[in-house]
């Protein structure tokens, strides 16, 4: 029993090595934080704004503040992240196209060319662009 135990508990570090090297579980993830609030984002933006003109220029920084001009308010929170295209060769010459996405670009770059590379050949980023996502909308009573 004890040589079993050994065998399998040897046999499972291997693996989780080897799959952690050869990046068998996903590539490209990273263990990177999930993308919404909560989960240590470091790019959610809130702003507080009534429903007259100040939703034209950004509002206020927080709901108090907002309550403090005016008796109804709503708080908005989005994400800002950035998708990357890239652009590879498959086996049999047609030009693939993949995306990433990262709150920042150096990451959502090398998303797309890890998403690339791992079924392409020839990749490179072929654009960028900068998103913005609500995640949340409250009232401020």
């Amino acid at each position: 029993m004890k040589q079993l135990t050994t065998i399998f508990l040897i046999s499972f570090f291997a693996l989780n090595t080897y799959a952690g090297i050869f990046d068998w579980i996903r590539p490209g993830d990273g263990g990177r934080p999930p993308r919404y609030p909560g989960g240590g984002h470091s790019q959610v933006t809130c702003s507080a704004t009534d429903n007259g003109w100040e939703e034209h220029w950004g509002g206020h920084g927080s709901c108090r503040e907002c309550l403090k001009k005016h008796g109804d308010c709503v708080e908005t929170c989005s994400i800002k992240n950035t998708t990357c295209t890239a652009e590879g060769v498959d086996y049999r010459g047609y030009k693939m196209t993949v995306q990433g996405r990262s709150e920042y670009r150096f990451d959502a770059e090398r998303d797309a060319m890890d998403r690339c590379q791992y079924r392409y050949e020839n990749c490179r980023i072929t654009n960028c662009s900068e998103n913005s996502e609500q995640v949340s909308r409250r009232s401020c009573r």
